[in-house]
């Protein structure tokens, strides 16, 4: 074993003792002994082995865990400890569906179903990502590291469960990470890079939600497209969000919409939108489990496609395990709603899985079939275009085959007091491993109300879709063009947004820092500051907490519209009211023929250096 590794095996995770759960109560203690291939168990029918391959300084954990009785569904609790870290970054479970950052001091401060990890030890950075297996998922908690399946009764777990890697610079540490458990087959999904980016998400959007929650009908979407059209707002797409559908409570009863709602059908609302409006596409909303509670037992969509329903433990009827049965029932929805124009669909509860399903097969490898089927269909009927919702979870996370798109957050909540700190501290953090699989989804906003210059810039920023869901009459066409340009193209930027290296280890909401973010678009950057703490702040901080600044560059600011000549070490000063932003883009030096200049994007966007007109710029015209 290399020395940097002693940490996460010997102290962190305690030389992999760990209590086995059986199924019938009882529990098996093992103390595995190192060995030339791993460290080994052997001990009243249970048999334990786990090996590490290693690359550099990041290491690959997997398991083999055998029984000859039956296993609990949580099964094995490794230690951990966190007393040899300085601070701690942790991603945690917000809910069933959504992550939320932490900064644990201590072992017994971690939330329960933590499923990622970034420790900072001396001047070194160690993330630690917990895995999926063959049928269970790894994740953490005051308690320790567990590996659960979701269903007692198996006998045998297989698979890698834990990933790490150190490196001097914390986005470098996770970055890696996340590509050596790809190569080594620790992650069996396509990072980021290996997934399209659905062209119509190029482009500026309206969902319904917030504008009008369940009480969608056609005739108030009609009314705010026309809102748009009026105002000369460039909405390319919309969403047609929860409230369409034929349900009762929470179950769905059929795949037509309300006729009540939608009199002349999905389809002749859609060619409205389209013919009359100018809508480009239209996507529609589901759930993973058809509804939030699955199908009503005896409707028309239960009686139709009986034999590619299932009755879970919990009493729900969902989409069969047996993925050639589903394939039916999503067929045969996914087909309706095509025939109807729908062009993509938005598909919400997907972390919903480890509850439904739990007590009936493993929820980990139920949730790989699950997505396997579903993405089949959205790639026969919609070319593959879905925007994954509500499945933050690992479980989730590492069982989708192809989509591109999923969001990073809870609810963007209009009318909750301070919500936006909530909602930017979620993105930013959450996107520093998210990012690493998926193209992410900050949620909608609104542009007249609620924090909306906090919210567009943010949007601005965040390197994926840019939509809002404005109530009627109620869109600032000011507070949309400098997210998105009178064009409506939002020309994202190279990755999700993230916080900068000093806000990394602290909340910045409770300890009246200044929040920062940052991203890129080739060798251009883009910094971001944000009062969250809701009272002044004065701050100084040099420019090198921007990943990969190096070189001279000018900083236009965009509030205050100044060109200033930076490198990574000149300091900033800045006082923020509460609420206040700035915003930087940040344009390398270039030289020819002895004259400075550099390539100026939009200054009436907040992300100018996105835009792929540039003009030439002499630095004596401006300084």
């Amino acid at each position: 074993m290399k020395e940097w590794n002693r940490y996460i095996t010997e102290e962190f995770c305690g030389n992999f003792a760990c209590r086995v759960q059986l199924a019938d109560g009882g529990e098996v203690f093992l103390v595995p002994v190192q060995e030339d291939d791993g460290w080994r168990a052997d001990k009243d029918g249970v048999q334990l082995c786990i090996r590490m391959a290693e690359k550099g300084k990041s290491a690959l954990f997997t398991i083999d865990l055998t029984a000859e009785k039956p296993l609990a569904g949580r099964a094995l609790t490794f230690g951990l400890n966190l007393a040899g870290a300085d601070a701690v970054l942790d991603s945690h479970h917000w809910g069933p569906w959504w992550m939320m950052c932490g900064w644990p001091e201590k072992t017994a401060d971690l939330q329960p179903k933590t499923q990622n990890f970034l420790l900072k030890k001396g001047d070194t950075h160690i993330s630690i990502v917990p895995l999926t297996g063959d049928v269970f998922r790894c994740e953490g908690d005051s308690e320790g590291l567990w590996l659960d399946s979701g269903c007692d009764g198996f006998r045998e777990f297989h698979g890698s469960f834990l990933t790490v890697t150190e490196a001097e610079d914390p986005f470098a540490a996770v970055d890696t990470n996340y590509r050596f458990a790809r190569e080594y087959g620790g992650i069996r999904v396509p990072l980021r890079e290996e997934r399209a980016y659905p062209a119509i998400l190029e482009k500026f959007g309206w969902c319904t939600w917030d504008a009008f929650y369940k009480e969608v009908t056609a005739d108030k979407i009609y009314e705010k497209l026309a809102e748009f059209r009026d105002k000369n707002v460039p909405v390319h797409w919309i969403i047609i969000d929860a409230g369409w559908s034929t349900f009762h409570d929470r179950l769905l009863y059929d795949f037509p919409a309300d006729p009540a709602k939608f009199p002349e059908g999905l389809a002749g609302c859609i060619r409205r939108c389209k013919e009359e409006f100018g809508i480009e596409q239209v996507g529609v909303w589901h759930t993973f489990n058809a509804y939030w509670d699955g199908v009503e037992p005896g409707s028309p969509a239960a009686e139709k496609y009986a034999d590619a329903l299932m009755a879970t433990a919990s009493g729900l009827l969902v989409p069969h395990d047996d993925p050639d049965r589903a394939i039916r029932f999503w067929d045969g929805w996914h087909g309706y709603l095509a025939s109807c124009g729908v062009d993509f669909v938005k598909v919400d509860n997907q972390s919903s899985t480890h509850k439904y399903l739990e007590g009936t097969v493993s929820t980990t490898a139920g949730a790989v079939r699950a997505h396997a089927v579903l993405e089949k269909s959205i790639e026969k009927h919609f070319g593959g275009v879905v925007i994954n919702c509500m499945g933050m979870d690992m479980e989730n996370v590492l069982a989708r085959p192809a989509s591109g798109v999923a969001r990073n957050s809870d609810d963007f909540y209009p009318q909750k007091e301070n919500g936006f700190a909530q909602h930017i501290k979620q993105n930013l953090y959450c996107a520093l491993w998210h990012d690493k699989l998926y193209h992410c989804d900050f949620d909608m906003w609104w542009s007249g109300k609620a924090a909306p210059v906090q919210s567009g810039l943010l949007r601005a920023i965040s390197g994926g879709p840019v939509y809002v869901s404005d109530k009627v009459g109620e869109t600032d066409r000011n507070g949309v063009l400098p997210v998105v340009g009178a064009d409506g193209f939002i020309h994202r930027m190279d990755h999700a947004a993230m916080p900068t290296a000093d806000c990394l280890y602290v909340d910045c909401e409770t300890a009246g820092r200044v929040m920062k973010a940052w991203n890129r678009c080739g060798n251009a950057f883009v910094l971001a500051a944000f009062n969250i703490s809701r009272r002044e702040i004065t701050e100084t901080f040099a420019l090198d907490v921007v990943p990969g600044l190096t070189g001279e560059y000018v900083a236009y600011e965009y509030f205050t519209k100044t060109f200033t000549e930076v490198s990574g070490k000149t300091e900033i000063s800045l006082t923020l009211q509460a609420e206040d932003v700035r915003c930087w883009s940040l344009y390398p030096v270039c030289e020819e023929n002895g004259e400075k200049y550099i390539l100026f994007g939009d200054p009436g966007r907040y992300t100018g250096i996105g835009v792929p007109d540039k003009r030439k710029v002499l630095l004596d015209e401006i300084l």
